[in-house]
């Protein structure tokens, strides 16, 4: 699997692989393979979600500042 995958293909992984958990029509070792995938995905999106929400945060700071030293 690609490192650099998008949120939305990643989280759709996610989805496809609780779908397959689901099932639970898999040999278990399948099974326990999708789910240390779906853990690692999950890890990701929640990496790039803080992230992102650390740069909305800086952006938002450094608004309010530029517009209290307009003032």
């Amino acid at each position: 699997m690609k490192k650099n995958f998008k949120l939305e293909q990643k989280l759709d992984r996610m989805q496809e692989i609780s779908q397959k958990l689901e099932e639970g029509t898999l040999p278990l070792d399948e099974l326990l393979q999708l789910y240390e995938e779906g853990i690692k995905l999950s890890q990701e999106c929640r990496k790039y979600l803080d992230e992102v929400e650390l740069k909305i945060e800086t952006i938002s700071n450094q608004l309010e500042q530029e517009d209290s030293n307009e003032e």
